[in-house]
């Protein structure tokens, strides 16, 4: 049993789909063997100190907090997962991973691997996410933030509005995908200068978003099963928008962006 996002960056919502899987899969259960086959991975951890926290112990419940994943140890430690591009977990009774670079054997001889094909992702051990999420200077949770904090996120920044979402300083969880969804939902071009955009457009840039990442949950973050009226299941070259006519495909801070020029209009500065 597995769950994996293709071959996409994870985003908020894979990394919600991956915490409920982990909780699914992985709670309550004496690790008795830890496996560190890509050390390369580790981020400011040892492959021994790794080992010694999970070893002989449980993991008891897990937090999101933008796209990373916290997974709490019942001896206060903390196993810290980003999953970089290719990231994700497997969990089985045999190991059958194809990528494993962590391999974790618990006491009834199930497995679980984190898989990662291109070794983007990263691992650690955090003794406090509260200042793990502070030493990465990160942004409010793009799911969990208020509107008022939101809006302080993008208080007096004067850039293009999709980098200023991808910008994991400014607000953490939302990538290229589901920045050009949420800008589509809210009719907002996505080069539009933040300055530009009045209250109520930030109101339904925000409402949206909300709306968006809790859809796409629901839908396991399966871009193909949402519903018709989104552009991310028709975001492919040959694709149309949702009202019909062809995206337009353009660049915006070095990211590819999808839009439809007749539903999202650049305004004039």
């Amino acid at each position: 049993m597995k769950y994996l996002c293709g071959d996409r960056m994870p985003e908020l919502p894979s990394v919600e789909t991956f915490k409920r899987y982990f909780d699914k899969t992985s709670l309550q259960q004496p690790v008795i063997n830890v496996n560190v086959i890509s050390p390369e991975i580790l981020v400011e951890t040892s492959t021994t100190h790794l080992i010694n926290a999970i070893e002989g112990h449980k993991f008891i419940e897990s937090y999101r907090y933008g796209k990373y994943l916290f997974c709490k140890l019942d001896n206060e430690l903390f196993l810290t997962i980003h999953f970089g591009m290719t990231g994700y977990l497997h969990y089985d009774i045999i190991n059958s991973s194809i990528y494993p670079r962590l391999l974790i054997k618990f006491s009834d001889g199930n497995f679980l691997a984190f898989d990662d094909a291109r070794k983007f992702g990263k691992l650690s051990i955090t003794k406090d996410p509260d200042e793990f999420i502070k030493n990465k200077q990160l942004g409010p949770d793009a799911l969990k933030v208020k509107y008022g904090d939101f809006r302080e996120s993008f208080h007096g920044r004067n850039g293009m509005i999709k980098p200023l979402l991808l910008n994991q300083n400014l607000l953490a969880g939302i990538g290229n995908l589901y920045a050009d969804e949420i800008l589509y939902q809210s009719r907002v071009h996505p080069m539009t200068p933040a300055n530009l955009i009045d209250e109520r457009e930030w109101k339904q840039i925000f409402a949206d978003m909300k709306k968006v990442l809790l859809k796409a949950i629901d839908h396991h973050d399966k871009i193909e099963s949402l519903p018709k009226s989104y552009l991310l299941p028709n975001r492919h070259k040959d694709g149309e928008c949702p009202e019909g006519g062809k995206f337009e495909i353009i660049t915006v801070g070095g990211r590819t962006t999808f839009l439809c020029p007749h539903r999202q209009i650049k305004k004039k500065v």
